[in-house]
C-alpha cells in the first residue's frame, strides 16, 4: 500500500499508517506470546481497533485499492464468532459492509467503476467479508450446542460430572485470583435405593429431579451445581467464607420438606477452602484432595444418621 504510486501520500497519511501498522503488530506479538485475554472487555477494545484502524486505513487508499483490503475484516469477524458472540458479530458486519458500500460508491463518484462495476464489486467483497465469519458462526454454534449437550445430565439438565470438571478450574481460578473462599459440598439422597424398591424408578426419577431444583435454587446463583452420579450431586461454590458456610449448613434442611409426596433427605459433606489456607500452595489438585475429604465428610453424616451436613476447613 505504502508502495503503491496510488496509495496515501504526504507525510501525515504515511505517517499513520506506519503507526496503525506497528500497532497492529504489537497486538499480534502480545497475542502470540502473552495469555489470551479473559475479559470481555478486552477483545471488544480489540475488534473496535482492528475494524477502525482497518477501516481509516484502507479509506487512504484509492477506492478500487482500498475495496481489496476490505477482504481482512473477516479476520476481525471470525474473532467474533469465537470470542464475543452473534451480536456482536452482527454489529462487525454492519460496519465493515457501511465501508465496503462507501467504497465502492466512492469508485462510481470518482469515475473508476461504472455504476455495475461498483454494484458488483460492492457485493463480491461485502459477500467475501460476510460470508467466512457468517459460516464460522453457524459451525461454531452447532459444534458449541453438541459440547453443551454432552455437558448436561437428560434428567436433571443441570451439569453432569463432564460439565462440572469443565468447570471447576474456572472457579478455582476466580476464587484463587479474588482470595475467596473455595468450597466442594457433595450432597447424597438418603436410603434412596428403598424408594425405587417401594415406589418405581419414574417416582425415584422424580425425587432427584425435585431435589436437583432444590440444590439449583440454593446454590446455584455463587457457583455450579451437577448431578456426578444416580442421587449423588455436587456443587463447587465460590465467595465469602462466612456466607458459603451458612448456606452449606443450611443444604439439609433445605432439601427436605415433610410434605413433599414421597418425602426424602439428604447427607451432606462439605470441605471449604480459606482464602490464607496453605492448600492453595497445592495448585488445581487440591480439588482432588477436597473431593475426596467432602465423601468421607458425607458419608460420616449418613453413619450418624442422615439429614445432615458435616463441614470441614483444608
Amino acid at each position: 500500500m505504502l508502495g503503491s504510486p496510488n496509495g496515501p501520500s504526504g507525510a501525515g497519511p504515511v505517517a499513520y499508517v506506519i503507526f496503525i501498522l506497528i500497532l497492529q503488530g504489537v497486538a499480534i506479538v502480545w497475542l502470540l506470546v502473552k495469555p489470551l485475554p479473559y475479559r470481555k472487555s478486552q477483545v471488544v477494545a480489540f475488534l473496535v481497533f482492528g475494524d477502525v484502524g482497518l477501516a481509516s486505513v484502507i479509506l487512504l487508499d484509492v477506492p478500487t485499492s482500498g475495496l481489496i483490503g476490505t477482504f481482512l475484516f473477516s479476520l476481525t469477524g471470525t474473532m467474533c464468532t469465537f470470542f464475543l458472540g452473534s451480536k456482536l458479530l452482527v454489529a462487525h458486519l454492519v460496519f465493515a459492509n457501511l465501508v465496503i458500500v462507501y467504497i465502492g460508491a466512492a469508485a462510481y463518484v470518482q469515475d473508476l467503476w461504472g455504476p455495475w462495476d461498483a454494484l458488483a464489486a460492492v457485493l463480491v467483497a461485502g459477500g467475501a467479508t460476510s460470508g467466512a465469519p457468517i459460516f464460522a458462526q453457524i459451525a461454531w454454534s452447532l459444534v458449541s450446542e453438541d459440547a453443551r449437550q454432552s455437558e448436561i445430565d437428560p434428567l436433571t439438565r443441570m451439569k453432569n460430572r463432564r460439565g462440572l470438571q469443565n468447570a471447576i478450574e474456572d472457579l478455582w481460578t476466580v476464587a484463587h485470583g479474588e482470595r475467596s473462599a473455595f468450597v466442594l459440598v457433595l450432597v447424597d439422597i438418603d436410603r434412596f435405593k428403598s424408594v425405587n424398591d417401594r415406589y418405581g424408578h419414574d417416582q425415584g426419577d422424580a425425587v432427584i429431579v425435585l431435589v436437583a431444583d432444590r440444590l439449583f435454587d440454593h446454590f446455584g446463583k455463587i457457583g455450579v451445581v451437577a448431578r456426578t452420579g444416580g442421587e449423588e450431586f455436587v456443587a463447587v461454590l465460590v465467595g465469602e467464607t462466612e456466607r458459603l458456610c451458612e448456606l452449606v449448613q443450611g443444604v439439609s434442611g433445605t432439601l427436605a420438606n415433610g410434605s413433599d409426596p414421597i418425602p426424602v433427605t439428604v447427607s451432606a459433606g462439605a470441605v471449604v477452602l480459606v482464602p490464607d489456607s496453605e492448600a492453595w500452595e497445592a495448585g488445581l489438585n487440591v480439588v482432588n484432595a477436597a473431593t475426596r475429604a467432602a465423601d468421607s465428610l458425607m458419608y460420616r453424616a449418613k453413619a450418624a444418621g442422615g439429614n445432615r451436613t458435616v463441614l470441614e476447613a483444608m
